[in-house]
């Protein structure tokens, strides 16, 4: 039971550091959209492409980050399981969407984080009428689940791949 706990805080902690440089990643490839000041603020509308890209460009990362996260910790599951005799698909699955959850949000936080001074520094010079680029913010916050999604989507393709040869190299008592 010790072993599983600490497989599962590993695979957690692994996966949630991973949210650093893969805010990085969206802060370098997301554009900088860009809005007008009124005397409230930051116009909300018209709203540009640009403020989708964003969007787009955290869900890319995502989903690409869950493919090689599900994969990876698939891989070292089973392999860790074969050495030590250990079943270790349920703390390693847990410890993943644990550890993408708070990962994505991590990634968040860095994204937008990096941005902030540079944008606050802008909307205190601006007068209203401007035009200035604002940080990246992340609108649509389902965004935040696809790392889960698709790492745990591709951690179970491969587990009922390996059960279907499993069950086909084994045909069973007679069927």
């Amino acid at each position: 039971m010790g072993r599983k706990l600490a497989v599962g805080a590993v695979v957690f902690g692994g996966i949630t550091l991973l949210g650093l440089p893969l805010g990085v990643l969206w802060w370098l490839l997301a554009p900088r959209p860009e809005a007008t000041v009124t005397s409230q603020g930051l116009a909300r509308y018209p709203l540009s492409q640009s403020w989708f890209a964003v969007d787009g460009w955290y869900s890319v990362v995502m989903l690409a980050a869950g493919l090689a996260v599900g994969y990876t910790c698939y891989l070292l599951q089973q392999r860790a399981s074969q050495r030590h005799g250990l079943d270790l698909r349920l703390p390693a699955l847990i410890g993943v969407v644990t550890g993408t959850l708070a990962g994505s949000c991590v990634a968040w936080g860095v994204g937008a984080g990096l941005d902030l001074r540079a944008a606050d520094a802008a909307l205190l010079l601006a007068r209203p009428g401007d035009v200035v680029r604002t940080g990246l913010t992340l609108r649509s916050y389902s965004a935040l689940l696809l790392w889960s999604f698709s790492a745990v989507l591709q951690y179970g393709l491969f587990e009922a791949l390996t059960l279907w040869q499993e069950e086909r190299a084994d045909p069973g008592d007679g069927s």
